[in-house]
């Protein structure tokens, strides 16, 4: 078996396709807008045999972290990592790790970030030398096992329910976003949302790239409002799953009592059911089942996959640098809980991207 870098974009994208646990994010389109968003140089590859069989792909791209190179698969993004055909995990692993280490040596790359939905995989990729981290998954709703009646009359709570209807009994409407200048209306709630929680904030050339390249196949932007927009989240489509990425909401205090995010979702499960769509995506979520995000996904009908990311690093440097991540993330956990929430929130956001 043998790794070469991408050079079939459709031979990707039809493999994709018959991938089971490929996803949006898998996609060249998403590539595409990475590329045209970020100044970071891709490395896609795809795994073959020696007939030259396509037997697998790992999406990826190296990125500048304070002056080092990373390689990171996916950034920017709730899932990622290789997808391979079932009897070549093995092989496939051991092949796509000699090739990093040479690849990653020869052109200075500290270390890789890759993310792992298949535990199998990560377990024949890990080597003594990664770090493991499994403080978070994917929440998703499976719309054929809990189709949006049972999760409206068994998982909604009575409160949830109710702050539903007042919105549509208040007057609020829920739209798809049309025009650019309904995309400007979302990245106003948006940009106000993510300063108020503190968190790191997409530019407006990011979500107008989204707009280019998905829109409308793979984008739907719900907006909710009356006289003004109040909320609106940005869904990606594609095959059979949505994928729930960003929020924007009004937080002055006349618009508090509603329950706009969750209203928006479930308008979100109502159109992925009606569509034929198999499950709606809640995005990444922490492994903590105490974790408030993760019971408010839990109360929406998510359930809860694990996955597994490994820090691989290349050389010394790379090596005494995972190390020290690990010795911060450890005093990270004893003390986190004594922080503001917003500081806490700020430096989360830090710390996932080291």
């Amino acid at each position: 078996m043998f790794v070469e870098e991408l050079r079939n974009n459709s031979e990707w994208e039809n493999f994709l396709q018959t991938s089971p646990d490929g996803t949006f994010y898998h996609s060249l389109k998403w590539k595409e807008v990475i590329q045209r968003s970020f100044p970071h140089s891709p490395l896609y590859l795809t795994l073959r045999d020696e007939n030259g069989r396509l037997l697998g792909i790992c999406p990826g791209f190296i990125t500048d972290l304070m002056r080092m190179k990373v390689y990171n698969s996916i950034p920017y993004s709730d899932y990622g990592g290789p997808l391979v055909k079932e009897p070549c995990i093995e092989k496939a692993s051991l092949s796509l790790q000699i090739f990093l280490q040479r690849f990653c040596l020869k052109k200075g790359i500290t270390y890789a970030k890759i993310c792992f939905m298949d535990g199998k995989l990560a377990q024949f990729f890990k080597s003594p030398l990664s770090y493991e981290d499994k403080s978070s998954g994917i929440m998703e709703i499976d719309l054929k096992t809990t189709p949006s009646d049972f999760i409206w009359n068994k998982i909604f709570s009575k409160n949830l329910r109710h702050n539903i209807r007042r919105l549509e009994r208040d007057g609020f409407q829920a739209q798809e976003a049309q025009t650019k200048s309904d995309l400007r209306d979302f990245y106003s709630l948006y940009y106000k949302n993510m300063k108020y929680i503190g968190g790191s904030l997409y530019s407006y050339e990011f979500m107008e790239n989204i707009w280019k390249t998905l829109y409308p196949d793979n984008l739907r932007i719900w907006l909710v409002g009356k006289e003004k927009r109040i909320g609106g989240i940005v869904v990606f489509k594609y095959r059979q799953k949505a994928y729930w990425a960003y929020a924007g909401i009004d937080r002055s205090q006349s618009y508090s009592p509603y329950s706009v995010v969750p209203y928006l979702i479930w308008k979100e499960i109502k159109k992925a059911e009606e569509e034929g769509y198999r499950c709606v995506s809640l995005g990444a979520t922490s492994s903590d089942s105490r974790n408030p995000k993760h019971l408010q996904k839990v109360s929406l009908g998510g359930s809860f996959y694990q996955q597994k990311v490994l820090w691989h690093p290349f050389g010394f440097t790379g090596h005494v640098l995972l190390q020290t991540r690990a010795n911060v993330i450890s005093f990270w956990k004893t003390f986190r809980n004594f922080l503001p929430h917003n500081l806490k929130h700020f430096l989360e956001s830090k710390l996932s991207k080291f």
